[in-house]
């Protein structure tokens, strides 16, 4: 135990010297990326370090019932300091939208960090190709809502009587228009007095590409009211897995206790060493597209180095830039495109690299097949989602068009098994610049179920990391509401249990 908390300490510590070591001035584009790496680390972090304390705090009862009041005692310490750990943290994690980069829209006005004037409707602000980091989040903000001093002449009309209420949205936009999975429509209401904001949260939303150009905007005009919105920020959510605490033995503190640390060593090492793999792949995408920056990016690669060295020697960080992210073996392909022709189903398809067209599958995730005489496939996908078996094609013509779409005219980086299928297609990863790792997109849509490999078969601790993300996402999308994919079909999103 007494090793455990330093390895979390570590997490949220490698973040303050990476920034205590940052140059005074460096470009803009590597302070933007460090940072998302940072508040990805800290919003991993914060939710182990949550269960963590909690089974602490279970065991810190055992113990002191048995009448250990030293090691409870010391137990309640090493809380204390989990606890301060997170102390001021909370903006840390959350990406604020500034007015200074708003364009206003109708009466909206930007008053210092005060955003008003909710004259007419459609009134508002809009962040144009905003940098977001893809995940999900929840918005934001602190609201104050009074009565305007207006003369009694005003009141003739019920348009211009004060309100009690006020409807606003909260919108993605794209080419197409108005994002629908991320439209959201919420109220503020009337506050007690002129001087105190209530904190609003809307959401959850989810974003997927990057930039995003996003608009905060009333639904009608409120002339006789004052209403005054600041602090406007997008927080990661990181309580979407289970935070409930970790079932304990009873039989005993001291097992209890090796369990727990056990338990959270695994989840922090699995968490840093994916976190730190999403970062080194930004910066190798910064490196590529700003070739002046590298000397500086090389820079920090050689920081991460050094503080993952004083973590694990030359094991973690070193290895994860050594051998293509840390799955050794593995070809490291960049640059490939998707093929013109149609994608064979979802996750099974041709690339074309330097002049070569390579048939690629999607490791560990598995699509429905486009034809009902797969009979095999069917069956299979019908079983993984509980599903009618005639829906199964349909599906799977939607991951295959998808697919085609997404990938289309965007650089392709693939990490390809050295053994091929006996037809000679290839098993890769597929990583995206500002996404990452295209399975992910494929399991969060409900399009693709993940098929993981026996623990025995996963080769490192990258693997299980990344099958780790792969297994969260699948179950949160199962949970969502409403369902995509496949899960919006399945008989368990309509009143079953999730399997």
């Amino acid at each position: 135990m007494k090793r455990t908390l330093p390895a979390l300490i570590f997490v949220l510590h490698a973040c303050a010297m990476l920034l205590a070591q940052t140059p005074m001035q460096e470009p803009a584009a590597l302070t933007t990326t460090r940072a998302a790496f940072m508040r990805q680390v800290m919003a991993d972090s914060q939710l182990l370090s949550q269960q963590y304390e909690r089974a602490l705090a279970k065991v810190e009862t055992e113990v002191a019932t048995t009448g250990d009041y030293e090691e409870a005692r010391a137990i309640r310490m090493r809380r204390e300091q989990l606890q301060a750990l997170y102390a001021g943290t909370v903006s840390s994690l959350a990406t604020p939208l500034p007015l200074t980069q708003a364009r206003m829209m109708g009466s909206a006005q930007a008053s210092g960090e005060t955003l008003g004037g909710w004259r007419s409707n459609g009134s508002g602000a809009e962040w144009l190709n905003f940098r977001l980091t893809p995940g999900s989040y929840h918005l934001e903000f602190e609201a104050n809502m009074s009565d305007a001093p207006v003369a009694g002449s005003i009141y003739a009309s019920s348009k211009f009587q004060p309100q009690q209420t006020a409807l606003f949205g909260f919108d993605e936009v794209t080419l197409l228009g108005i994002a629908a999975e991320n439209h959201r429509t919420f109220e503020i209401a009337r506050s007690t007095d002129e001087t105190t904001f209530t904190t609003v949260r809307v959401g959850p939303l989810t974003f997927s590409r990057n930039p995003v150009t996003l608009r905060f905007t009333t639904a009608d005009g409120y002339p006789a009211n004052i209403i005054r919105i600041r602090n406007l920020r997008l927080v990661p959510i990181t309580d979407a897995a289970d935070t409930s605490a970790p079932t304990l033995p009873q039989t005993g503190s001291t097992a209890a206790m090796q369990l727990a640390s056990t338990t959270l060593k695994e989840a922090i090492g699995t968490a840093r060493i994916a976190a730190a793999a999403k970062y080194l792949d930004d910066l190798n995408d910064l490196a590529a597209t700003k070739p002046a920056l590298k000397g500086q990016i090389d820079a920090e690669i050689r920081r991460m180095k050094r503080l993952e060295d004083q973590k694990a020697g030359r094991t973690g960080i070193n290895a994860i830039t050594t051998t293509g992210g840390g799955f050794s073996g593995f070809e490291n392909i960049s640059d490939a495109r998707l093929a013109d022709e149609e994608p064979i189903s979802g996750e099974r398809f041709k690339v074309v690299y330097e002049g070569r067209t390579l048939m690629v599958r999607l490791l560990w995730v598995d699509c429905a097949p486009v034809e009902e005489n797969d009979e095999p496939g069917v069956k299979r996908f019908a079983k993984h989602f509980n599903i009618e078996a005639e829906d199964v094609p349909a599906v799977g013509r939607a991951a295959r068009e998808f697919t085609a779409s997404y990938l289309r005219d965007k650089p392709l980086r693939l990490l390809i098994r050295p053994d091929r299928d006996k037809d000679g297609t290839m098993a890769a990863l597929l990583f995206l610049p500002n996404v990452g790792l295209y399975q992910n997109v494929l399991v969060n849509h409900g399009l693709a179920a993940v098929i993981a490999p026996a623990r025995e078969k996963q080769h490192n601790a990258m693997e299980r990391a990344f099958l780790s993300t792969l297994s969260a996402l699948e179950n949160a999308a199962r949970k969502r509401r409403p369902a995509p994919g496949a899960w919006a079909l399945s008989t368990d999103t309509h009143g079953g249990n999730p399997p």
